[in-house]
């Protein structure tokens, strides 16, 4: 669950207990929301995670390392010139609030004695990382936050800090009070409320699972006002509150992980959920909160590269999407060519009739039958032939612009179905590996491009008919991807060598009845797999019908024409699946269409029918022969690899 103001108490009074007087060694900052500091205790070195990302703010003892780049940011930078070394005097919480405070002192230059602050808030998309000096002003933050942005505070160098505005609700412990002299812990502004809004407007730091489950183990109704309450549903709730906030103030709680059918973290909380399948009690919340994470993690990161990889193919569709915008005007332009030609011939037919400085000549067209009046716009700077001139200098540009933008509008097509075919990779990944496979997809699409354009630049050297466009840009795709694909792999570069990286395995199934189905990660191991691992004699071939997506390639088996129909479906259903976001896409365009189970039509044939297209991109083929089979998009419930 997100935290909430009780559970970021309990938190830090965990912390306190386990990291107060031990020593700052190491600071690193894996991504611009998150801090990573090595602290040294007499247990060992422990990681502490602090992360301010707006979608899933937290703080947490972690175990593996992420991993960092190259250059660290000017904030990292700062923590590492104020906190490293550094000693941890306390790690305190102002009271319920989603805000924790790890207290800092250090010597300077001077040897001086200095306390810091590293404030943690952890609220949302409102989550910062603050450092504040002994005199209470921030010397930076991971978010600058000035007035435009919010007019209750700023958070910017050189400010003095302040927490953020408090809420009119009551402590724990005044709630506690309440409790024991016979009241409902709730203010009288929310008397009239359901019970379970109440509390939570009531109460500092409780948040609606906490109140739900509090209410629900009372056996009250959260959505009953506290007036319908009888005395005996609120002598059960007061009793269930009270050795709440008993557990809460005296540390007695017993903090758990809660697992769902499959096994995998739900939720966590500082008391006993109900309506999970099973639940582990940890140490501690920290403990709890570790876990819980810790396997979300490996999703988060996927999520986070699916993301990032999201950004950069739509920021190189729009650019190709814009650039053929551009090319269609042009060979809009490029239709008048014979327009143009044709002023320039009347003009030159009927010069004599054009006086100095005229601006439009109005004569018969005799071209056309019967005989029509033609108006030909005229430059009064030129004379006659001078603007005969001037219309076949249009024309001729026209022309030129007609033959390259065919030419382009084709490059443009074909750029945008390859990038639509790596963002539809991009939404069918489910591990790291698939997103790997889609890196080195833009790493060998980049580096390919560049060698294209040195061969172009140097065979077509000194002919400026072939040169132009593509001395400048090269090939569509290319030009769209070149830039932001340098970011996306600069990380991977820096870490490895050419010669060290390793070919990303397939993914492999097998059917109900044995048969193997291998499905290619990325254009590059979907070209692969079909003309270099398929057997072109045996095996079969699958792709969803008109659109972009994964190779599947079927194997029969030993002396066997044709699979069973069951492996067709299967391996149909499963190049439905990995295609299911581009599929999602016509579906939700196409008119009168309907909510329901994601159906797909399914091409597939022997490999030997399917040929590459000469001169495109990885994956783009052509075939024929071929057979048709509606499917659900379905995955296979037995994966080898």
């Amino acid at each position: 669950m997100p935290l909430d103001g009780i559970t970021c108490q309990l938190l830090a009074n965990d912390l306190n207990e386990k990291l107060s007087g031990s020593r700052i060694d190491k600071i690193f900052m894996p991504d611009r929301h998150s801090v990573i500091l090595h602290i040294r205790t007499q247990q060992g070195v422990r990681k502490l995670l602090i992360c301010a990302d707006p979608s899933l703010p937290r703080i947490m003892l972690a175990e593996e390392a992420k991993e960092n780049p190259a250059l660290p940011p000017s904030f990292c930078m700062l923590l590492r010139k104020y906190l490293a070394g550094s000693r941890i005097a306390s790690v305190t919480d102002p009271g319920y609030e989603r805000v924790i405070e790890i207290n800092c002192t250090n010597t300077d230059e001077l040897r001086d004695v200095k306390d810091y602050r590293l404030i943690v808030e952890l609220m949302g998309r409102f989550s910062n990382i603050i450092l504040v000096n002994g005199s209470g002003k921030i010397l930076d933050s991971s978010v600058h936050v000035d007035f435009d942005v919010s007019r209750l505070r700023e958070v910017m160098p050189a400010r003095v800090y302040s927490y953020p505005p408090a809420q009119n609700k009551i402590t724990v412990e005044d709630a506690l009070k309440m409790v024991r002299s016979g009241e409902l812990p709730v203010i009288d502004e929310e008397r009239s409320r359901p019970v379970g809004k109440a509390l939570i407007n009531s109460i500092k730091g409780l948040s609606p699972i906490l109140s739900r489950q509090l209410c629900l183990q009372s056996d009250v109704d959260e959505r009953q006002t506290i007036q319908l309450l009888n005395e005996e549903e609120k002598t059960r709730l007061k009793s269930r509150l009270e050795s709440f906030f008993n557990e809460v103030i005296e540390g007695t709680y017993r903090p758990r992980v809660y697992f769902d059918e499959c096994g995998e973290p739900a939720e966590y909380a500082p008391m006993e959920l109900s309506g999970y399948s099973s639940s582990k009690e940890t140490d501690s919340i920290s403990d709890a909160i570790s876990i819980y994470y810790a396997a979300r993690e490996s999703e988060m990161d996927l999520d986070s590269g699916k993301h990032r990889l999201r950004q950069i193919i739509d920021s190189a569709l729009s650019k190709v999407i814009k650039k053929k915008e551009v090319h269609e005007a042009d060979s809009a332009e490029g239709a008048k060519a014979d327009k143009y030609k044709h002023c320039g011939d009347v003009i030159l037919t009927y010069k004599y009739l054009i006086k100095p400085q005229a601006t439009v000549l109005n004569t018969e067209d005799y071209t056309t039958d019967p005989p029509s009046v033609i108006s030909i716009e005229l430059d009064p700077s030129l004379d006659a032939s001078g603007n005969a001139q001037e219309y076949y200098r249009r024309f001729r540009k026209a022309k030129r612009k007609a033959e390259m933008s065919e030419e382009y509008i084709k490059e443009d097509d074909l750029a945008i179905e390859y990038l639509r075919s790596v963002k539809t990779a991009i939404e069918a990944a489910t591990t790291q590996e698939d997103l790997d496979a889609i890196n080195e997809e833009i790493k060998a699409e980049v580096n390919g491009s560049h060698a294209a354009r040195s061969a172009d630049k140097s065979h077509n050297a000194g002919d400026p008919n072939k040169m132009v466009g593509i001395a400048k840009s090269g090939k569509a795709s290319s030009r769209a991807l070149r830039e932001a694909a340098k970011r996306a792999n600069a990380k991977k570069n820096n870490k490895q060598g050419k010669n060290t990286e390793k070919a990303l395995p397939f993914r492999r199934y097998k059917s109900a009845d044995g048969h193997e189905i291998i499905c290619g990660r990325s254009n590059i191991q979907n070209e692969k797999l079909t003309f270099t691992v398929a057997s072109r004699k045996t095996d079969w071939w699958f792709h969803v019908k008109g659109l972009p997506g994964t190779h599947v390639i079927l194997r029969p088996f030993d002396n066997e024409d044709m699979p069973s129909d069951s492996s067709i479906l299967e391996a149909a259903s499963l190049a439905a699946f990995f295609s299911k976001s581009i599929i999602l896409e016509e579906h939700n365009a196409a008119e009168g269409s309907r909510a329901g189970k994601l159906k797909a039509e399914v091409d597939y044939c022997p490999v030997s029918h399917v040929k590459k297209i000469p001169g495109a991109k990885p994956g783009m083929v052509i075939y024929e022969n071929y057979y048709s089979v509606l499917v659900d998009s379905e995955e296979p419930k037995e994966r080898l690899s």
